[in-house]
């Protein structure tokens, strides 16, 4: 035994999603950002913000969504090649 532990196999298996929320809500907060920025420079409240939450929240899924079905094609690929 070389005294390093392995993680569980659903912690491995769940390692790749984890990430993935934290990604959604930092598109929406930099976006809210940018938004509340340009509102401020502009004079043109609250509307730039709301453009840029939209935006954020629409990019951010379109990302989340784009990397869960690689990673269950990917899955569904590596399960598909049977035991090795």
């Amino acid at each position: 035994m070389n005294g390093s532990k392995r993680p569980p196999s659903f912690v491995r298996e769940a390692a790749p999603f984890l990430g993935l929320g934290v990604q959604l809500a930092a598109a929406v907060l930099v976006f809210y950002f940018l938004g509340s920025w340009a509102d401020g420079k502009l004079n043109t409240a609250p509307w730039l913000m709301i453009v840029g939450v939209s935006v954020g929240v629409v990019g951010g899924l379109i990302q989340f969504f784009r990397t869960v079905s690689g990673l269950t094609k990917q899955d569904s690929t590596d399960s598909s090649g049977g035991p090795s």
